[in-house]
């Protein structure tokens, strides 16, 4: 499923701009700063996570921004985004059996105790994850870029106005 990426998000331009755009707007290079503010967003929004350095670094050379005709699009290109993207569900860890050294766990008071997990506390209901709830970096970006973009599109587009007005 990774191999061509997932489809995150999208931004398409045509709600950005208002509905009369001169003729002499540039589609591209407005989609070109579309692509650019999008791609520092994300890795911005990545770099402030709690993730490890590691994570980030694999996180942040893991997805595109493809330029469409009329649209931005994001793309996740690897597996690490599956997890972030979709969640995490509540489950038992019977991975653990298998530790062939006492498992640290920092407890609620910040002290460190070691446990063992075994097939009894497994069945006791014991070693469940919590699970985690998806992560919101592209959305948060992808909202701040689309705002971003609306008041720039309107920007130029008065900029251009007063260009032609003056040179009457």
């Amino acid at each position: 499923m990774f191999a061509a990426g997932i489809k995150v998000a999208r931004i398409n331009m045509r709600p950005l701009l208002p509905e009369r755009t001169l003729a002499s707007f540039n589609p591209v290079r407005f989609l070109k700063e579309v692509e650019r503010e999008l791609t520092k967003r994300i890795r911005d929004n990545i770099r402030q996570e709690t993730f490890s350095p590691a994570a980030k670094r694999r996180l942040n050379s893991g997805f595109q921004v493809r330029i469409g005709e009329n649209s931005v699009t994001i793309v996740a290109v690897d597996p690490a985004f599956r997890p972030l993207l979709e969640g995490r569900k509540r489950r038992q860890m019977t991975w653990l059996v298998k530790a062939r050294a006492p498992i640290p766990i920092v407890t609620d008071t910040g002290e460190l105790i070691f446990r063992s997990a075994t097939p009894k506390s497994m069945a006791n209901g014991s070693w469940w994850h919590p699970g985690r709830e998806p992560t919101t970096v592209i959305e948060r970006a992808r909202v701040a870029v689309r705002e971003h973009m609306q008041g720039r599109a309107k920007r130029l587009l008065q900029q251009e106005l007063r260009r032609l007005l003056s040179s009457k």
